[in-house]
C-alpha cells in the first residue's frame, strides 16, 4: 500500500505524499502558534497582577512606618530631659587651700554694667577718615580701676574692673588682647599679692574701635586670695586691712584705688 500506483513515474508520486505531508506539517504548527498566542496574555496578565499587588501593598506601608520612625526620633519639646543642675556660685576656699583649677576662675571678662546710676552721654559726632579709624596710640587711651565694694568682709568676692576710654578726639581702634590686660592687688608696703594674669592669662585677639569719651570695662570677681605667677604654689587668704589696686593696658597703668577689708 505504500508503493504508488499510477501511470506516471513513482518519483512524482513521492514528491506529492512529502508536499502533502509537509502542508499538514505547517497547519498543525500554525494552529499551535495560534492557541499559545491567544493564552499568553492572560496568563501574563495574571501574573503581573500578584506583583503589581504586592508593591502597592508595600509601598504604603513603608512609607507609613517612615514618617512613624522620623516622629518617633524626633523629640518633643515637653518630653526633653531637664538641664542638669549648675551650682549657683563657686565653691568656698578654705584657708591655705590650693589653687583654683576652673579656666573660667578670676578671669577678665567684658563688663557691661553702667559706670554710673546717671544715663551716659550722647557722643559728640566726630569725623571719621575715609580709610578708617586710626590705631589707639597709647596716648590716645587712659585706663583706671574700679572695685566694688571699696569695703568689704575677708570671704566676700568683690567685682574689680579695669575700664579704658579713649581720650582723644577721634575714633580709634585697639587690640584689648587679654593677655596684654591685668588687676594687681598690693599692699600698702608695695608687695605684689595677686593677678589676674597669675592663673588666667590666655591670649584672644579682641579689636575694638573706641568711639572718644565712651568707656570699655572688663571686670573680675576676685576671690580674696594671693597668688603667683604660673598659679603654683598654695593661695593664702588676705587678712583684713587697707590695699589697693591698679591695672593696665599694655604699657597704659592706671592709678592705684584704695580699698579695705574687713574681718
Amino acid at each position: 500500500m505504500w508503493e504508488p500506483v499510477g501511470p506516471l513515474p513513482v518519483s512524482v508520486y513521492r514528491r506529492r505524499r512529502w508536499a502533502a505531508a509537509g502542508s499538514v506539517a505547517a497547519v498543525v504548527v500554525l494552529v499551535t502558534l495560534g492557541v499559545f498566542a491567544a493564552v499568553r496574555p492572560n496568563s501574563g496578565a495574571e501574573s503581573a497582577s500578584p506583583l503589581a499587588s504586592r508593591a502597592a501593598a508595600t509601598a504604603g506601608p513603608s512609607t507609613d512606618l517612615l514618617l512613624a520612625s522620623t516622629d518617633a526620633a524626633t523629640p518633643s519639646p515637653t518630653a526633653a530631659p531637664a538641664p542638669a543642675a549648675v551650682p549657683a556660685g563657686p565653691p568656698s576656699l578654705g584657708p591655705g587651700a590650693p589653687a583654683p583649677t576652673s579656666a573660667n576662675a578670676e578671669q577678665l571678662r567684658p563688663d557691661e554694667s553702667p559706670r554710673s546710676a546717671l544715663p551716659a552721654p550722647a557722643p559728640i559726632p566726630v569725623p571719621v577718615p575715609p580709610s578708617g579709624p586710626v590705631p589707639c596710640a597709647d596716648d590716645m587711651i587712659g585706663v583706671t580701676t574700679e572695685i566694688d565694694p571699696a569695703e568689704h568682709r575677708v570671704g566676700q568676692r568683690p567685682t574689680m574692673r579695669l575700664v579704658v576710654t579713649n581720650v582723644s578726639a577721634q575714633p580709634c581702634v585697639r587690640d584689648l588682647d587679654s593677655a596684654g590686660q591685668e588687676i594687681v592687688v598690693w599692699s600698702l608696703s608695695g608687695d605684689r599679692l595677686w593677678s589676674s594674669n597669675d592663673c588666667v592669662n590666655g591670649s584672644s585677639l579682641d579689636l575694638r574701635t573706641l568711639v572718644p569719651g565712651q568707656p570699655v570695662a572688663f571686670a573680675v570677681s576676685w576671690a580674696g586670695r594671693t597668688s603667683v605667677p604660673g598659679c603654683s604654689g598654695r593661695r593664702e587668704v588676705v587678712p583684713a586691712g587697707d590695699y589697693r589696686v591698679m591695672s593696665r593696658v599694655d604699657g597704659v597703668v592706671s592709678r592705684a584705688t584704695d580699698f579695705r577689708r574687713l574681718p
